[in-house]
């Protein structure tokens, strides 16, 4: 067993890694870094849950490595019970507000799909992990709805029961626990309530889409920044930059509508248009976007992005890349 534990201790300490990498970098325009904290939310408190969480991650990955040497079913993984978990272990750790739910919904199937990957083959392929990591999320279950659920309300995540209502989905509402018996009655599988949410939420469209943004935009971006520059600071904010431009936050248009999320996609996709972070004339047009997307409300907060920037980054440092 010396194997498969040393095997899952490196993608816990990628998974770690990548969400400590994210809210180190700078400039990411709206969200908390190294220069800027929240009013509830400081640095130090992303910081925290990313150390946090790196029992659970080592536990899923070791999960994702026996369902491919002992042929374990993918319904037992319980994906649903490990985000709860990195949830439970993030608040115990830090007394800020909501740092990580998006961030670990992404991470955790990854991380599974991960130790499945690292079970047979040890040179880097993106294709077969997203194959596995499909295979992860299409298998949840009911008890993983009900786990994901109480993860959501455990993070406290805002915003989500007008959206709910807005969307006709009440009888799904993860703010109301009324909404467990009529999913445990209708059996409806966590992949289901993805599939249901990713019209409105990116991080459920992700999950249903294979990781599309992490794997065709993100992944990529970082890759061919790093590469070409060496700086992995500079490649994490263009890859912020380039799914921002890309890619309407969800968070943003949950809160302020989608008109003024596609408003600061276009004021991204301006700011690559000039070299984003790679040129010194786009870094000040990022810095600039920076202090316009400030709120004393973090209203502008794309926060959604941020958690699709930390994905891209743990797929990055599976490949090889390293700071």
């Amino acid at each position: 067993m010396e194997k498969p534990l040393k095997v899952a201790e490196e993608i816990a300490e990628m998974a770690q890694l990548a969400s400590i990498l994210e809210v180190c970098s700078y400039p990411k325009p709206g969200t908390v870094h190294r220069f800027f904290d929240f009013k509830d939310t400081k640095f130090e408190h992303f910081i925290a849950s990313g150390v946090a969480i790196g029992s659970i991650m080592r536990k899923a990955a070791l999960k994702g490595f026996m369902v491919e040497v002992k042929k374990h079913s993918l319904q037992k993984v319980e994906v649903g019970k490990y985000i709860k978990e990195c949830i439970i272990e993030s608040k115990r750790w830090h007394l800020g507000g909501n740092t990580n739910l998006g961030i670990v919904t992404l991470l955790v199937p990854i991380v599974v799909g991960a130790g499945m990957f690292k079970a047979k083959y040890k040179k880097f392929d993106p294709k077969i992990l997203r194959k596995n990591i499909i295979k992860v999320v299409k298998s949840t279950t009911v008890k993983d709805t009900i786990n994901f659920y109480e993860a959501v309300r455990l993070a406290e995540a805002g915003g989500l029961n007008k959206t709910y209502k807005e969307k006709g989905l009440e009888a799904l509402d993860v703010t109301k626990k009324s909404s467990l018996e009529d999913i445990i009655q209708r059996k409806i599988k966590l992949y289901d309530v993805m599939v249901l949410c990713s019209g409105w939420d990116e991080i459920c469209k992700e999950w249903v889409t294979g990781m599309r943004i992490t794997f065709e935009v993100g992944y990529p971006t970082i890759k061919r920044v790093y590469h070409k520059t060496g700086n992995l600071n500079k490649a994490i904010t263009q890859c912020f930059l380039t799914i921002l431009a890309k890619q309407p936050d969800s968070l943003i248009a949950r809160k302020n509508g989608l008109k003024k999320a596609e408003e600061i996609s276009k004021k991204a996709k301006k700011i690559l248009e000039i070299g984003g972070t790679l040129t010194s004339k786009g870094m000040k047009e990022t810095e600039k976007l920076d202090l316009e997307l400030r709120t004393p409300d973090n209203r502008l907060n794309p926060g959604t992005t941020a958690d699709l920037t930390a994905s891209s980054i743990m797929v990055s440092l599976l490949s090889g890349i390293k700071p």
